[in-house]
């Protein structure tokens, strides 16, 4: 295999950004060489929406192993060779499955977008163009960079710092730098920097705004004051003072951004997608809500996984009971079986990997009426859009958000491997939950402005608001909150993490479906090796290791592997 670590970092190419479909009138990859590409304004845009390339490319299938076998995710009873490590603890840098999981995107993908974010900052200084739109470019190219830098530090810990665009051998030759150094110097003061100078307003074209600055920073905050592991395997608890920072950051958002929660539901015969739900609805992308959303869009390549990652059946047996049975005949009066509400019928059979599976622990701490679990963990559809409308169609549950609805329904040019269904990686709600929590922290207990924050989230779920609580009782009901509404947001292990109840929340989960999640009959939908040998999890694996090959690569530069493996 050969060493891509460098190879990424030699890359002087500039990919037409898949963050939004009004810049991808042309089909990557593009290849320009710096010494001639950089000229004008236009070349400033094109070369900063190839940095957001790697943002698309990190979460379009592997970013879910994150979360997977935390309290809220698991595969199917086979097992899936990517997820399989990690359900059984077996995580090694030089497994070649996993190891092709974190190198392909999730650990190279990062570095690619960083050395691709400093040769926009080397480059476009230089061009005679509108010194506003400059530094709208220049801070979204930092948000990137410290958007790629944080996600190799929460998943790797220490990395190397790379600053400079890449232009001699020796420029590899960089040690690991510890976390706090990297926060320090390139992650908080490329946002503070982004918040600044990115266009302000919503974000409604997938490029970054001021206010995604400013909740990526937020959050920053908030992990910072939390535990995590070092590469060197030490537990350390971040400084308090930055609770007091996220919240501020937060409430600076909640004070003056255009942001809003979505409050209106939409009604369409009798299919309903609950005001939670719309941030998600192929209808309505991009609503104000949302802060920092990928679009995909139907080409070969550039489409997300998650509908082939996120079922592993095309039909609801198991939870509707058997293929020949008929669950709604009392109810709704549909004397359909099983096997006939069923996803695409007649067209293809779906392609599904089950490699993120709902668990019904997942189910259950969802409070009785709330709006958001039945979207969220989706066990029926009722289709009054496609061709076969209308219909109700039954499946196992599976993450609404992580899929397209079109693909399910078997919809012209929907492909497993290009479908247009948009990831959200940040919203208003992160912005309210983050301040819930940090005030209660910061201040020793909830003020009326944290329940306010936390209480619209609820009343939005049609749950009754909360009052009176202690700060401990604050502190899990945020918790709890942020499980519910975040889920299948790629949050749940880190926020586990940071809070020290990943060994909590991972042991001795309920992963039987059964009657008090409304299945119809006892099954079971998790990797039977997992089921038969579980173990706490592990400390060392609060880190990933660094992959063996980039390890070997980089021995002249004295790495050390992350400790326990």
């Amino acid at each position: 295999m050969k060493a891509k670590f460098k190879i990424s970092l030699l890359l002087f190419t500039f990919i037409m950004s898949i963050s939004c479909e009004d810049y991808l009138e042309e089909e990557p990859p593009i290849f320009v060489s710096a010494s001639n590409f950089w000229q004008t304004a236009s070349d400033a845009r094109t070369g900063v929406d190839g940095v957001y390339e790697k943002v698309n490319a990190m979460y379009e299938r592997w970013m879910g192993t994150v979360d997977a076998y935390t309290d809220d995710i698991v595969s199917r009873t086979a097992g899936n060779s990517f997820t399989n490590p990690i359900g059984l603890h077996q995580v090694s840098p030089s497994d070649r499955l996993f190891e092709q999981v974190n190198s392909v995107e999730l650990y190279t993908g990062p570095w690619t977008g960083i050395t691709r974010a400093n040769t926009v900052l080397q480059f476009v200084p230089n061009i005679d163009m509108d010194e506003t739109e400059k530094n709208i470019i220049l801070g979204e190219a930092r948000a990137l960079r410290a958007f790629y830098y944080y996600k190799l530090v929460k998943l790797w810990g220490d990395a190397p710092i790379i600053t400079e665009a890449i232009t001699t051998q020796e420029d590899f030759n960089k040690q690991r730098a510890s976390v706090d150094i990297i926060y320090d110097e390139i992650i908080i003061p490329d946002l503070l920097f982004a918040e600044e100078n990115c266009r302000d307003g919503l974000h409604t074209d997938g490029h970054i705004t001021k206010w995604t600055a400013k909740v990526i920073l937020a959050e920053v905050y908030m992990m910072r004051a939390g535990w995590r592991r070092t590469s060197q395997g030490e537990f350390v608890q971040g400084d308090p003072i930055n609770w007091a920072l996220a919240r501020d950051k937060a409430k600076d958002i909640i004070d003056n951004s255009p942001h809003s929660l979505n409050t209106e539901e939409l009604v369409e015969g009798t299919s309903v997608i609950p005001a939670f739900g719309r941030a998600w609805d192929y209808r309505s992308p991009f609503t104000a809500e949302s802060m920092f959303e990928i679009s995909y869009i139907k080409v070969a390549g550039l489409g997300s996984w998650y509908s082939r990652e996120s079922n592993s059946a095309r039909n609801g047996v198991g939870y509707w009971g058997t293929q020949a049975n008929r669950p709604l005949l009392e109810s709704d009066s549909i004397d359909l079986t099983v096997a006939q509400m069923a996803f695409t019928p007649p067209g293809p059979r779906l392609n599904l990997s089950g490699a993120y599976l709902v668990t019904p622990d997942l189910w259950d701490a969802f409070e009785e009426g709330d709006l958001r679990r039945d979207f969220s963990l989706m066990t029926r559809y009722e289709d009054v859009i496609s061709e076969f409308a209308p219909r109700t169609i039954l499946c196992r549950p599976t993450f609404r958000k992580l899929i397209d609805i079109e693909y399910y329904l078997g919809g012209a040019e929907t492909n497993f491997q290009f479908t247009t269904a948009n990831l959200i990686l940040y919203r208003y709600a992160d912005a309210l939950l983050i301040y819930a929590e940090a005030q209660n922290e910061a201040d020793g207990g909830p003020n009326a402005e944290a329940y306010a924050a936390l209480n619209e989230i609820r009343t939005r779920a049609g749950l009754l608001p909360l009052d009176g609580l202690s700060q401990d009782d604050f502190r899990k009901a945020v918790w709890q909150e942020r499980r519910v509404e975040l889920n299948a947001e790629f949050k749940r292990k880190f926020d586990l993490m940071r809070t020290n109840r990943l060994v909590q929340e991972t042991t001795d989960i309920n992963l039987n479906w059964d009657v008090e999640q409304g299945s119809l009959t006892p099954w079971v939908n998790a990797f039977a090796q997992y089921l038969n040998n579980r173990t706490p999890y592990p400390d060392h694996e609060w880190l990933w290791p660094i992959p063996q090959t980039e390890m070997e690569l980089n021995a002249e530069n004295d790495w050390y592997q992350n400790e326990g493996y």
